[in-house]
């Protein structure tokens, strides 16, 4: 059966169409809209009204290309932002007067669940989601999750706590993401231990990107692998950087530049907590998970 999910991020909406059969997903159709969500969100929690109309026009146009692509059935899920959203039943309310779609708001476990199942391929693997308003980690096997945590971390959640306009900022982002990682590292340590450290979300695709100094998504960013040191590498030549500076780095998307550097202080900062020396990169996501999870 044809089918598609739509994501509402912190950062980006995100949709994924396929021909979901023999629990797995063929003929993938991927699209993108950046709507920065979590940035758009005002200092009394509620979404601005200019950005939860952008959002909405986003996701109707995304709902649109997966209809013309020939989906059967649609579903809409958001995730960190709507769910810290005091109006978020206002952007769910918005999305259905304009095209008839009928927003779930998912928990951070759930998101932590679909990531893996997008990621681990059945294989005994850690896996980490790295989004806008927060970050999964969930350990199993076989497609079973074993143990899974969502952190209220993300680049953007960082990026509203300090900006990076050096390496002193670099540091005291780094600081704060192993303080906030540092209980249920200690958790993940009792439990037997996963051979490799799988990363999704813009912030681990991107470090791919810039690896290889050119723009990677979805299946092209599959099973790249990046380093301790590189990702140290990239955050020391960005965190000095003007942000007009950062927009010129080779595959560094401009739409990225502002947050990133606090992506990669998560990604720095995870790697150094729970003892890796690389992380592999998946170009999937939650939504391959959700697609995958409807043929169980």
């Amino acid at each position: 059966m044809k089918r598609a999910a739509i994501a509402i991020g912190s950062n980006s909406t995100r949709m994924l169409a396929a021909d979901v059969r023999d629990q797995a997903l063929w003929s993938i159709v991927r699209g993108r809209e950046e709507t920065r969500l979590f940035l758009g969100l005002d200092a009394d929690g509620s979404i601005r009204p200019e950005r939860l109309e952008q959002t909405a026009q986003a996701v109707c146009r995304l709902y649109r290309q997966a209809v013309d692509w020939g989906a059967q059935d649609v579903a809409l899920l958001a995730t960190s932002a709507t769910r810290d959203a005091k109006n978020g039943k206002a952007l769910g309310e918005r999305i259905f007067a304009l095209c008839g779609l009928t927003l779930r708001v998912i928990s951070g476990e759930e998101e932590a669940r679909l990531a893996f199942l997008a990621a681990s391929q059945g294989r005994r693997r850690l896996v980490m989601d790295i989004g806008g308003g927060s970050t999964e980690w969930t350990l199993g096997e076989n497609n079973r999750v074993e143990w899974a945590v969502s952190m209220q971390l993300g680049a953007s959640r960082l990026l509203k706590r300090r900006k990076i306009e050096n390496e002193a900022d670099a540091e005291a982002c780094l600081a704060l993401a192993r303080e906030i990682m540092a209980p249920n590292a200690e958790k993940l340590r009792a439990l037997p231990p996963a051979p490799v450290l799988v990363g999704l979300g813009g912030s681990c695709t991107t470090a791919a990107s810039l690896f290889l100094r050119r723009q990677v998504h979805g299946e092209e960013a599959e099973g790249i692998e990046v380093s301790l040191t590189e990702a140290k590498r990239q955050l020391a030549l960005l965190a000095p950087m003007t942000l007009e500076e950062r927009m010129r780095v080779p595959g560094l998307l401009p739409t990225r530049a502002a947050h990133y550097p606090h992506g990669l202080c998560i990604l720095i900062a995870a790697l150094e907590t729970l003892g890796f020396d690389s992380l592999t990169v998946s170009g999937r996501s939650n939504l391959d998970g959700y697609l995958l999870s409807q043929t169980e």
